[in-house]
């Protein structure tokens, strides 16, 4: 249990932190960069944790392979795309000078590179759902947490699919406010929600824990 307990705060206090940074990320002029690898590189770490536990009893999966493989691709990605992106062709005035071919092969490069990382990332993160809903190593109802965060995200998306061309054709800047509003709550949810979570089940295992050692006791 105590493996289990560190394990959850741990993570919890990583995903809280994302949060956190993410807020701050484009509130403070000029540390964007710094502070998106440093996002990437906390969320990958709690991810990590929550998957392989300090203990087999304190992963989210319970160390089931599948399980395990689904979060490691989810907390690694982020790092590999923002690496790969260093590699991407750019669609800027370069690339128009360098003549319209290149200019089109490089928005083909981009917009494949778009719907790969987007479908690896939903796909694993799919996966990694089901995975901790059917492992049972987190309590009902809290195992479905990471499945809402994923809906609440996706109904971000497919609204911004709407409210960013709405403001434009229209002019109304709420539309454009409403749509950034939808993305901040997704990413809060999938960063301080899930943290909070994870350390709210910490608490209650450290006092199941007590609570049973003093019935053993008397």
């Amino acid at each position: 249990m105590r493996q289990q307990r560190l394990t959850w705060t741990i993570g919890g206090v990583g995903l809280v932190l994302c949060g956190v940074i993410g807020l701050l990320q484009y509130s403070v002029f000029g540390i964007a960069q710094v502070t998106g690898i440093v996002l990437d590189a906390v969320f990958a770490a709690s991810v990590l944790l929550f998957a392989i536990g300090l203990s087999p009893q304190s992963s989210v999966v319970a160390r089931r392979p599948l399980g395990v493989a689904a979060l490691v691709i989810v907390a690694l990605w982020p790092l590999l795309i923002r690496a790969v992106a260093q590699l991407l062709p750019t669609m800027d005035a370069a690339t128009f000078d360098a003549g319209l071919d290149a200019y089109r092969d490089a928005g083909r490069v981009l917009t494949a590179a778009f719907f790969v990382n987007l479908l690896v990332s939903v796909a694993a993160t799919l996966l990694a759902c089901v995975q901790i809903a059917r492992a049972k190593a987190v309590p009902s109802p809290w195992k479905w947490a990471p499945l809402w965060a994923l809906i609440a995200w996706s109904v971000a998306a497919v609204a911004q699919q709407f409210l960013y061309p709405a403001a434009a054709s229209t002019g109304l800047q709420g539309y454009a406010e409403a749509a950034f509003l939808l993305a901040a709550l997704a990413f809060l949810a999938q960063t301080i929600g899930l943290g909070l979570i994870a350390l709210v089940l910490s608490a209650r295992v450290r006092s199941d824990t007590v609570d049973i050692y003093r019935s053993r006791a008397e």
